[in-house]
């Protein structure tokens, strides 16, 4: 139980400093997280249709 409420401690402790070193809008962010999940769901997609030419 100790270790659940440190780890909440330092998750919290972890986004404040990171908000505060870089602040950045979230919206920009949402739309970053999502184009880049795109990209890499894209990449996967094509190596696997692209392995497959026996």
């Amino acid at each position: 139980m100790g270790y659940k409420a440190l780890g909440f401690v330092v998750w919290q402790a972890a986004k404040w400093y990171l908000r505060r070193k870089l602040p950045v809008d979230g919206r920009k962010l949402a739309i970053a997280s999502a184009a880049g999940a795109v990209l890499v769901g894209g990449a996967a997609v094509a190596l696997r249709r692209g392995g497959d030419n026996d």
